[in-house]
């Protein structure tokens, strides 16, 4: 039996208030795991997660393994054989010279050629880090405008929502004016579907922004959409058109192109090694089982001989050759769109940022000052509604304007953000 006792509790009120403690605890923990997903956090799980990237890290691990493969030495050659044996009675010691031998041979190829081929297969992997470093940038850059994207169809909904209520405005002033007899009906109907039409607007952004969230998904590897911040993030300033230009050199991308580069011209040295016979080193031994017949001991130098080289090493020297050009081609060109790119962000960042400044500081204010004056007017019978529909449009037009610019501008800050990542130290 248990008796209450004023200040305390009996057993089974503990084991309630532990119950719900527990409840509570792990709703908090619930609570703090649906917290919505910052740029941050979803750059590291799209580091982590995607598929693509682990493939270009498998990739890397492939070529460094088989830089060390390459250079080594062909596995040597064990020979057995049965030598002069009578075919009449196959008896080893029927006749002198019938024995059993066994041999080891050695192939070296041309020289220099197997250190060449090493060192081909480093920078090749050396080239696939880079390619690995690039390719991350471009996949945060892709994950950035779509967060963007998301971020400004959310703030473009909640502006087109503060369009409704001065919509609701419009409304009201026309039905005031219609009920004094001092307006029309026609002006009442036009203010009730301009505010009507907005819905549209609504709709269609909710559907871009379910769009985003969707690509974000699929960057992150996720089966269903995330929730994420709906707050503009903090992207890096961008430095400098020359700082930026002075970087170019490192930004990986150009330089997974100057390494792929390097490997093609070292396959032309590795060709020019085919003009160089490889050289096999054999030795066997021989067991004569005829009474007193002596064992045997051979040695021998086996040559290719390169001497026919118009059908085989020089085509592919030219072979070589060209590869490296096409290499070499492909660099420039890389580094000629980059540069192109990277100019023409930097103006259009510029341009941005003036354009943004001048929308807040004076084109969407003159505008919200306009509306405000014409609804007064029209309220009191010196405007006509069109105008005051106009101005209700010009609005929006510049709030939207306004986020556009926001959004565009920080894209182009991570654009500039991409051009200007500089690779780290081979690893």
């Amino acid at each position: 039996m248990h008796t209450n006792i004023p200040g305390r509790f009996t057993q089974p009120t503990w084991r309630r208030i532990r119950l719900l403690a527990g409840v509570l605890v792990l709703l908090s923990v619930t609570t703090a795991g649906a917290a919505p997903l910052s740029l941050q956090g979803a750059e590291a799980i799209a580091l982590r997660q995607n598929p693509g990237l682990g493939a270009l890290t498998q990739k890397i691990a492939e070529l460094r393994h088989k830089a060390v493969a390459v250079a080594q030495l062909p596995d040597p050659h064990l020979a057995l054989g049965a030598v002069n044996l009578p075919l009449n009675s196959f008896s080893m010691n029927q006749q002198p010279m019938s024995m059993l031998s066994v041999g080891v041979s050695q192939t070296f190829p041309s020289f220099g050629k197997l250190g060449l081929e090493g060192q081909q297969a480093g920078v090749e992997a050396e080239a696939a880090a880079d390619t690995l470093r690039g390719q991350s940038a471009e996949l945060v850059l892709l994950l950035r405008r779509a967060w963007l994207q998301a971020v400004y169809a959310e703030d473009a909904v909640a502006t087109v929502r503060h369009q409704e209520q001065l919509q609701v405005e419009s409304v009201q002033a026309a039905l005031a004016l219609y009920r004094s007899a001092q307006g029309s009906q026609a002006d009442v109907l036009r203010a009730q579907l301009a505010r009507d039409s907005l819905a549209n607007d609504v709709d269609r952004l909710q559907s871009e922004q379910a769009s985003d969230l969707a690509q974000i998904a699929q960057i992150l590897n996720l089966a269903e959409p995330p929730s994420i911040e709906h707050q503009w993030p903090n992207l890096p300033p961008p430095p400098t058109l020359a700082q930026a230009e002075a970087r170019l050199s490192g930004q990986p991308l150009l330089r997974a192109a100057q390494a792929q580069t390097r490997a093609a011209q070292m396959g032309v040295q590795v060709a020019k090694r085919g003009y160089w016979p490889e050289v096999t080193v054999s030795v066997d031994y021989g067991q004569d089982f005829h009474p007193g017949s002596p064992n045997w001991l051979s040695a021998g130098v086996d040559l290719s001989l390169p001497i026919f080289p118009g059908d085989r090493q020089d085509q592919n020297v030219v072979a070589a050759r060209a590869k490296a050009l096409q290499a070499q081609y492909r660099y420039d060109d890389k580094q000629l769109a980059l540069t192109q790119q990277e100019r023409a962000t930097f103006a259009r960042y510029a341009a941005l940022k003036t354009e943004l400044e001048r929308t807040d500081q004076r084109l969407l204010p003159t505008a919200r000052n306009a509306f405000s004056a014409t609804l007064a007017a029209y309220s009191a019978g010196r405007a006509e509604l069109s105008a005051v529909l106009r101005t209700q449009k010009e609005v929006l037009d510049y709030a939207l304007t306004r986020l556009q610019y926001r959004r565009d501008l920080a894209l182009s800050a991570a654009e500039l953000d991409f051009l200007t990542t500089e690779g780290g130290a081979q690893s």
